[in-house]
């Protein structure tokens, strides 16, 4: 299949059978999915049934689609506003329930929006929209899963399905990778709308292990959580690997049993490790740490537990439970790696800015930023000095006499002691010191001084501002997955770590 306007092709059917148990998009989130957060923004029709239910998370029943009216002279269409931003690498265009009520071809846009942007009675938004998927005809009572030959370049937001000329779908779905913005201090990198993925799992029988990383909790059954079979064995347990967003320094990881109440596991631990690879599974090298040990998890509770390793980043978690059961959802709060690194080049540049103003304006051990200090140490010169009687006798006792206020410049006397003790110093107060008055020189010092802290300022900004970012990797995917060389993990192999540059972040609170 491909596209017909085109010499080249922009499409395939990742799916022709649809019963694969996984193919070319199965390694891609759903950003249409109302589990990660998407909503239908407006649909030209919604006679027979609304759109919202593109966008469901489960698979569709009879009636459960968005039907237009009949005899449509243009064509109908809705406009989804993705639950993340991201590339896009297919699409699922599901007609199962719909037969001979289906379109009779479908055609998608896309455009890169701001979350406010409204949409027009002609289903146009402020920006221009770019075409994703040519009109292709779809059958009823079918999943049409293409995948594009290249995931896109560009970023979007919201995406636009066209009926031709109308008709029903029952569900979209939109397969990519999600882009999401930077964010500064502590945040999930376990999370889907951060870009964490749910790598591999032992057993998702019964619940999905995407389920884990999604934003907030559901009662949708298809959504509430990753579910594993019974084994009825006490000595076995499940796993499920999850790359986070980026590589970072962790602080906390949550484990939510919410709603589950007898379905819960026993206890769970969780392992971490650091790999370039997306399947540390993959990688020879790798090797699993476990950061928290086994805990006993409750019913309907979330479970808090301090992971902090300041100095030790990771790139993977390993979820384990014991023996087996249901988790609705996984978090792994810590700091990125890239942002650690950032923070440090700005320290470090900020200190080389001090270093090189301070050089320029003369400031240092031999500058005149110590001539304040001369100044008082020669009017403390110029001060009248008290009396000092050194001590050398026995003390008997100390006979302090009344004296007249002109004789209070003298000295107390004291009895002699055949005890040899340190000298005193014995002054009725130091007079009243006065500071000479400051000269010309002296001003154009202070003037030398405050350009100082002005002229810091600005070339601080100027060499802190520019500091880049390091671009996050792209993505691999699972072609590329397939080509690396390694095995599985052994107990000899070393971790690839980024050694933390900053200072050690404070403790959150949990």
């Amino acid at each position: 299949m491909g596209n017909s306007q085109s010499s080249l092709p922009r499409y395939y059917n990742a799916d022709p059978s649809n019963d694969a148990p996984s193919h070319s998009l199965s390694g891609y989130l759903d950003l249409a999915s109302s589990a990660m957060g998407a909503s239908v923004v407006r649909a030209s029709d919604e006679k027979f049934g609304v759109a919202e239910n593109l966008i469901k998370a489960g698979a569709p029943a009879q009636s459960d689609a968005w039907v237009t009216r009949r005899h449509n002279p243009t064509a109908d269409w809705a406009v989804v506003r993705l639950g993340s931003t991201g590339t896009i690498a297919g699409f699922d265009i599901d007609t199962r329930g719909l037969d001979g009520d289906q379109a009779a071809a479908v055609s998608i846009q896309g455009c890169l929006a701001p979350e406010s942007a409204t949409v027009d009675d002609d289903g146009d938004m402020s920006v221009e929209w770019e075409e994703l998927l040519p009109k292709v005809e779809v059958s009823g009572n079918s999943r049409h899963q293409l995948a594009l030959w290249a995931p896109t370049s560009a970023t979007f937001s919201h995406v636009r399905i066209t009926l031709h000329p109308d008709g029903g779908v029952a569900r979209l779905r939109v397969y990519g990778t999600v882009v999401a913005e930077a964010t500064e201090g502590e945040c999930d990198l376990a999370c889907a709308t951060t870009g964490a993925r749910v790598i591999a799992a032992s057993n998702e029988q019964l619940g999905s292990k995407d389920n884990l990383i999604l934003p907030g909790l559901s009662t949708d059954p298809s959504t509430q959580g990753w579910k594993t079979r019974r084994t009825h064995s006490p000595d076995h347990s499940d796993w499920a690997i999850v790359r986070l967003a980026e590589p970072g320094f962790l602080t906390r990881i949550a484990i939510d049993t919410r709603p589950y109440d007898g379905d819960q596991p026993v206890a769970a631990s969780v392992q971490a490790c650091y790999s370039e690879l997306s399947n540390p599974e993959r990688d020879a090298e790798c090797f699993w740490y476990q950061i928290a040990p086994r805990t006993e998890l409750n019913a309907n509770e979330l479970h808090e537990l301090d992971v902090t390793l300041n100095d030790v980043p990771f790139s993977h978690i390993k979820l384990v439970v014991h023996p087996d059961g249901a988790i609705a959802r996984l978090r792994a709060y810590g700091q990125r790696v890239q942002e650690v690194e950032v923070e440090a080049a700005r320290e470090e540049a900020e200190a080389k800015a001090e270093a090189v103003l301070a050089a320029e304006i003369g400031f240092g051990d031999s500058t005149p930023a110590s001539s304040s200090d001369a100044e008082d140490a020669a009017a403390a010169a110029a001060e009248p000095q008290a009396t000092v009687e050194v001590v050398t006798a026995e003390a008997v006792e100390v006979v302090i006499k009344p004296r007249k206020s002109e004789d209070l410049a003298g000295v107390h006397r004291v009895k002699k002691s055949k005890r040899t003790e340190k000298p005193q110093l014995l002054s009725p107060g130091r007079p009243k010191k006065v500071k000479p008055k400051r000269s010309s020189e002296d001003s154009n010092e202070i003037l030398a001084a405050d350009q100082f802290s002005s002229r810091a300022g600005e070339l601080i900004q100027s060499l802190t501002s520019p500091v880049p970012q390091r671009k996050r990797a792209r993505t691999r995917s699972h072609a590329e997955d397939d080509t690396d060389e390694g095995s599985v993990n052994t107990a000899d192999g070393k971790p690839k770590r980024s050694s933390r540059k900053s200072k050690s972040r404070s403790k959150t609170d949990a």
